[in-house]
């Protein structure tokens, strides 16, 4: 449940050390995080850190950080929902999305719940703590491999997909329609940019949904109802 606070007004100011607050699950990331703030010296301060939505929600709204730094894949409320709860609440707290996820729908839905940045995880320790300064400062920090992709996205018209399968979602559809066309998983991973390993896993939620074993039987049965 998310306490209900006034709103926070005050204006910000880019001469005093950023208040930093980090949500992260995985307690090495997470002290790693914490170290990597408190190394800032007068730049950069250490707030607070917490393994989950729930549990920092109610200090982030007490304390106001400037920037916030959370994962995406937090345990029950996920690190979007947080950011889509506390973002209008305080509008002078910058949001920087910290995952492994490079799903384009991923990218988007975060941007539009509220988040000023989006980092994927392997980002080097600098690039980290550039990227709260920037979200801080207004600015949108992004990891290359998400600003590509975002530029890719606005460039490259969508692939037509035959139709989409009853139980699949678009993007499930999409893959399986690329496989269809002769395509193998890494082939479609790059030209919908996304990772292999995100290919994978959408691959495996076909199968459990299609109630098959292998990519051939997957793009059968698919070839089969969209005839």
């Amino acid at each position: 449940m998310i306490a209900e606070l006034e709103p926070d007004t005050t204006p910000r100011s880019e001469n005093r050390t950023l208040r930093v607050a980090i949500v992260e699950d995985d307690p090495t990331l997470r002290l790693f995080l914490q170290k990597l703030v408190s190394k800032q010296g007068s730049h950069l301060g250490f707030t607070g850190a917490w393994d989950s939505a729930e549990a920092a929600a109610k200090p982030l709204l007490e304390t106001r950080p400037d920037v916030v730094v959370v994962d995406l894949e937090l345990p029950h409320m996920c690190g979007m929902d947080l950011i889509r709860h506390l973002s209008p609440r305080m509008p002078a707290t910058a949001f920087l999305v910290l995952t492994i996820h490079d799903d384009p729908q991923k990218v988007f839905a975060a941007l539009s719940a509220g988040a000023s940045g989006y980092l994927l995880k392997n980002s080097k320790p600098a690039e980290i703590v550039a990227g709260i300064r920037q979200a801080y400062a207004g600015g949108a920090p992004l990891s290359q491999e998400i600003a590509r992709m975002l530029i890719q996205s606005f460039q490259t018209p969508a692939k037509t997909v035959r139709k989409r399968m009853p139980g699949l979602t678009p993007r499930e559809s999409q893959i399986l329609d690329l496989l269809a066309q002769g395509m193998v998983p890494k082939e479609v991973a790059e030209q919908l940019n996304l990772s292999y390993s995100t290919v994978r896993d959408y691959l495996k939620a076909v199968y459990a949904k299609l109630h098959v074993r292998s990519r051939t039987e997957a793009v059968i049965k698919y070839l089969d109802q969209t005839k």
